[in-house]
């Protein structure tokens, strides 16, 4: 068993390999990535926030994968629960210092790529050779760089007043603050 900690989040593996999750593995091409975990557990404060089958970085990416065996199986899971493990994803790539973090729903059986709550929701079949779609894990960043486009728009420059930046600005703070 392998133990990652940082902060109250910990990513514990499992040493059981689950005979449904062969095929899974076997579509992975893990030819380009760093490094992989599979079977990862993680909790925050001994609490198990999400489970994931693989658990894939290179440089400063990292991928997040659940593999469900069939379709009811993914259809029994709702979108409220896809879009909270994304949100874990998100947070344990920052926690553990990556860039950026996708997290995507593998599915034996189905016919096409779909979406559930914010994930990927990906045919096995097209699993071998798939590049996600990788966001940022900081989500402060992203607003950052949003104002910067919206304050370097020349039609809105004129509009811009102190009230509005400072109002930008405290928005910002909270973000921060939420995630510190």
């Amino acid at each position: 068993m392998v133990v990652f900690r940082s902060g109250a989040y910990t990513l514990k593996t499992r040493p059981d390999i689950i005979e449904t999750e062969k095929e899974f593995r076997d579509n992975l091409d893990l030819s380009q990535i760093n490094g992989v975990l599979f079977n990862v557990l993680a909790l925050k404060n001994s609490s198990v926030l999400a489970e994931y089958d693989a658990m894939m970085w290179k440089e400063n990416q990292v991928w997040f994968v659940e593999y469900k065996d069939s379709v009811g199986a993914v259809k029994r899971m709702n979108a409220k629960r896809a879009q909270q493990v994304s949100d874990t994803s998100r947070n344990l790539a920052r926690i553990f210092g990556f860039a950026e973090y996708n997290f995507t729903i593998v599915v034996n059986g189905l016919e096409e790529e779909t979406v559930k709550g914010g994930a990927t929701v990906l045919p096995l079949d097209k699993l071998n050779g798939f590049e996600p779609d990788y966001y940022s894990a900081y989500v402060e960043l992203d607003y950052i760089n949003k104002l910067l486009e919206k304050y370097s728009r020349n039609d809105y420059q004129s509009e811009v007043s102190g009230e509005k930046v400072i109002s930008d600005l405290n928005k910002l703070k909270n973000m921060i603050e939420q995630n510190i």
